[in-house]
């Protein structure tokens, strides 16, 4: 049994400190400048779309009402509709719906807004105040807003990142220490991963919804739709440019008859947005060429709704994928949840009550294998999600022979950084076949100068295990300033080995028993430092990921009838 003490050396650490901000300052800027500037883009668009709700109103009568082809690949059919209304004696006439109606994928869609204006109906249109020859029929919520959150997980990014680079410091205590936890004690940290984890759980359900959650609801709603012939009036592939690729989708426009009544739809599929791409689309041309007959399925109670095909396939479970982001969510919301100290706590007293526990007390790990495993993976698809898109960019330069060397270059560190998630994720998943050390201490709340009991045993095969290490350490966290910089010292104050031994007796079970000396410091966690004690396990498996687990336990200040 030994104990050790000192103090930790932090000087001559400035300069580096600074260059390490500063690389840090400039990743982290890259996803709060991305952020904003798209943030500003789609809030500016939002704005100008529910200005429209101010517009002065006033009737007008419809002259023409219909569906159009618009040339664009991307969004082909338009609701086609003419009006005539007066503004100050003058006529005008106009054709817009709304204000941002630029077309649509889906020939419903279309028809529907169309059918909302029969020729002849008198309406009711709003004015743009600026300009009497704009003009419109419908003012709709600014839905656009909602796009908002994906860039804003790129700002809480970025800007949570710049935050805990430059946070303002607290003042310093009289004697120059600060709390490294002082912003975990009064939860502002804690609050930052609850934001967080709001946003990202809400960018999750935005792109779950409609990527799968309502086409599925409705697939399963079409089971009981009636089976109905339809001819195949035109079948199109359509194609356009994005960012960073081209979208095929193949457009099939097809009739059928309800009652006497002829209706055109275009839905092939309720999951069209993950139908999209080259060969699919080719594949859905072939099943359906222009002028075949084939089978669609009717809504009863309304003809208008009708789809091609009721499958679920495997590229469709895709649609899957945002509950990742779901779930970063909702565990970064509930461990920040978990972590805010409730209102009113507080230290812990400087001496103990009489009357300590004697039993025995099964200890918990500060973090299971499967948290680690899970953090790593979080981690992991966190941040090579996120990548994943600038290393498609400069992979697709590479593959047209016009390779960005800068973006190429600036992206190594950040891929290393990915690799060795993944690597670390691989690492975690074998550690979960290790056995596991199950510690029990005895007294269950020990007090300074206590004699302290520690039983060992592992569940699973401990007999892997070549070297078996338990200490008892205790350590102190602290910040304080130097100059313009925070410094965090941390001190293992004092540190005794229980047990370090190859025998495998020794190592399948056995306990240890070691003083508390009554002149260490008890636990606590305060706004000038904090105090932890801990048992350390660690054993050695040849070729193998070793065990390594810490289990936190609380050690109580001296009693009084001892002082």
């Amino acid at each position: 049994m030994e104990s050790t003490q000192g103090g930790v050396d932090g000087g001559g650490c400035s300069g580096r400190r600074l260059v390490s901000r500063g690389c840090g300052s400039l990743f982290f800027a890259v996803f709060l400048a991305a952020g904003l500037l798209f943030t500003a883009v789609i809030v500016g668009e939002a704005l100008r779309e529910a200005a429209v709700w101010g517009w002065e109103e006033t009737p007008c009568v419809i002259l023409a009402s219909g569906v159009e082809e618009t040339g664009d690949d991307e969004k082909p059919w338009r609701a086609a509709l003419r009006y005539r209304y007066e503004v100050d004696g003058r006529e005008y006439e106009s054709g817009l719906l709304a204000r941002s109606d630029s077309g649509s994928a889906s020939y419903d869609r279309a028809r529907d807004r169309a059918r909302r204006y029969p020729v002849g109906a008198v309406a009711v249109c709003r004015i743009d105040p600026s300009a009497p020859s704009v003009a419109v029929l419908e003012a709709r919520p600014p839905w656009i807003g909602l796009a908002v959150l994906l860039p804003l997980v790129f700002v809480a990014f970025g800007g949570c990142g710049l935050w805990f680079l430059w946070r303002r410091e607290p003042r310093p205590s009289p004697d120059g220490l600060e709390s490294i936890s002082q912003h975990a004690g009064t939860g502002r940290g804690r609050r930052l991963l609850v934001v967080m984890g709001l946003i990202f759980s809400a960018v999750g359900a935005g792109l779950f919804l409609p990527l799968f959650g309502l086409p599925t609801l409705r697939l399963v709603e079409a089971m009981s739709w009636t089976p109905t012939p339809c001819r195949v009036l035109a079948a199109s592939p359509r194609s356009w440019s994005t960012d960073d690729s081209t979208s095929h989708r193949a457009d099939i426009l097809y009739e059928y008859e309800v009652a006497g009544t002829s209706w055109r739809s275009n839905r092939v599929s309720f999951f069209s947005i993950l139908d999209s791409g080259y060969e699919r689309a080719r594949s859905t041309l072939d099943r359906y060429p222009s002028g075949a007959c084939a089978t669609c399925w009717v809504d009863p109670d309304d003809p208008a709704r009708s789809v091609l095909e009721r499958e679920l396939r495997p590229v469709q479970l895709l649609g899957l994928l945002p509950l990742v982001f779901l779930g970063i969510g909702g565990a970064l919301a509930v461990h920040g949840l978990r972590r805010v100290p409730a209102p009113g706590t507080s230290v812990a007293p400087a001496f103990a009550e009489p009357g300590p526990s004697h039993e025995p007390l099964e200890l918990e790990p500060s973090v299971s294998p499967l948290g680690k495993l899970l953090g790593c993976l979080v981690f992991s698809l966190l941040w090579n999600g996120l990548l994943s898109v600038f290393v498609w960019q400069a992979w697709k330069g590479w593959l047209g022979g016009n390779p960005d060397w800068f973006l190429t270059i600036f992206l190594l560190p950040f891929v290393a950084v990915g690799l060795g998630g993944v690597a670390g994720f691989g690492y975690f998943l074998l550690a979960l076949a290790n056995p596991r050390p199950l510690i029990s201490l005895q007294p269950a709340a020990p007090c300074l100068g206590d004699t302290l009991r520690v039983e060992w045993r592992f569940s699973g095969r401990g007999s892997r295990i070549r070297r078996l290490r338990i200490v008892l350490e205790g350590r102190e966290e602290a910040s304080y300033r130097r100059g313009t910089d925070t410094v965090t010292d941390r001190e293992t104050f004092a540190s005794f080995s229980l047990v370090d031994t190859g025998n495998e007796w020794e190592i399948a079970r056995g306990s240890a028993s070691v003083r508390i000396p009554d002149d260490t410091m008890h636990s606590f966690e305060a706004d000038n430092n904090s105090i932890a004690w801990a048992l350390k396990v660690t054993g050695e498996i040849g070729r193998w990921p070793d065990v390594d687990e810490t289990f936190p336990l609380t050690v109580e200040p001296l009693r009084l009838w001892e002082v």
